[in-house]
């Protein structure tokens, strides 16, 4: 089986190659501080996740997959304003907590995160349903949790859905607060007991990966922490 490959850009922005089709998550690129891709990196893009509407998540989703053609799967009230924008209804799937849906082959189920999908949309403000997401590819799982707080069901969805590699939130956006702070985010991480953690959601650069990295050996698990800088690669089978 190949191996999922995944391409970090910063904060909760990625993508991942398998099988010659291209996932794109969260994508975050004109606004950011650090090197980030141009957009018409991603015009042979296949299918983009968004979890939810906030600025560093939703991004550039818009003209991107309006360049690229790919669908786009998010919440409701992120789906409601990229069809007002104006991409086609067939361009664009609505998922919410438990959906299972197909990408390009890939088994995904959309999972519950404790967040808040809050957002201007034209001259109004939409609130919705943040999402992680569960993607299966031939049984290597990944699990991206989106934005969350803690709360125990994921070590319950940890159970249902056995992922191997977590991309974990550990910090804030650029002049945020953390809703998932280091020390907890290594919990979740116990609680998840894959083999590989990703943490991500930090501004590169700051001192939460390291935060993390303490707590988490404070923990005593096995998880490996793979530590990304934006444009790193790394096939997940690894």
């Amino acid at each position: 089986m190949a191996d999922p490959v995944l391409e970090y850009y910063g904060l909760s922005s990625f993508g991942i190659e398998w099988r010659g089709m291209q996932i794109l998550v969260d994508p975050w690129f004109t606004e950011p501080s650090w090197e980030t891709p141009s957009l018409d990196a991603f015009d042979d893009v296949d299918y983009i996740l968004v979890t939810h509407g906030a600025y560093d998540h939703l991004g550039d989703t818009f003209p991107i997959a309006k360049r690229s053609g790919a669908h786009v799967f998010t919440e409701p009230a992120v789906a409601d304003h990229l069809l007002d924008e104006g991409l086609p209804e067939e361009q664009v799937t609505r998922v919410i907590w438990g959906n299972p849906f197909d990408v390009g082959g890939v088994a995904c189920r959309a999972l519950e995160t404790r967040h808040l999908s809050y957002f201007e949309s034209g001259d109004r403000r939409l609130s919705g349903m943040p999402l992680g997401f569960h993607l299966d590819f031939d049984g290597f799982g990944v699990y991206y949790l989106g934005d969350t707080s803690i709360f125990s069901d994921l070590e319950l969805f940890a159970d249902l859905y056995d992922p191997d590699v977590a991309l974990v939130p550990i910090g804030a956006a650029p002049g945020a607060r953390a809703p998932l702070p280091p020390r907890e985010a290594a919990v979740v991480t116990e609680w998840l007991d894959v083999e590989t953690v990703v943490p991500v959601h930090y501004v590169p650069g700051s001192d939460e990966v390291e935060a993390f990295r303490s707590h988490l050996d404070d923990a005593d698990g096995t998880t490996e922490l793979a530590r990304l800088t934006p444009f790193d690669r790394r096939a997940l089978g690894e």
